[in-house]
């Protein structure tokens, strides 16, 4: 009996060791990693930096219920992208994690806008005045 409880206990140390080697890694990466420099004033930037009160007020037509975005949860951006290469998304690397997921559950679980700059067509989303069609 106390063999195998030698063996989990060595397995377990083992574990933990390698949990606490990685995290010590991940630190000295996140330390070492140098800010891109910022490009001159723009809107784009000045968007992701100031994080807005979740939308109020949404509507996600059916031809987009399925539609995939993604974000930076990086605890300041608060707009989703269409494209994984967009310039504002890129700015996350190295600040946060990017998740891949669908429309609604963007707006309505994270709180997220649409991009200014790759996905300003889904503005209407967000337009309280916009004309719809009903049964949609």
């Amino acid at each position: 009996m106390k063999p195998l409880y030698l063996i989990k206990a060595a397995f377990l140390l083992l574990l933990l060791s390698i949990s606490v080697a990685c995290q010590q890694q991940e630190s000295q990466e996140e330390t070492a990693t140098v800010a891109a420099p910022e490009n001159d004033a723009s809107e784009t930037t000045a968007a992701v930096n100031e994080k807005r009160p979740a939308p109020t007020f949404f509507f996600i037509p059916k031809e987009l219920s399925n539609k995939r975005v993604w974000i930076c949860e990086d605890g300041v951006s608060d707009i989703f992208h269409l494209k994984h290469d967009c310039p504002i998304l890129v700015q996350c690397k190295g600040k946060g994690n990017f998740r891949n997921l669908l429309l609604p559950k963007a707006i309505e679980e994270y709180g997220r806008y649409n991009c200014p700059e790759c996905s300003k067509e889904l503005d209407h989303i967000f337009d309280e005045n916009a004309v719809r069609a009903l049964g949609q």
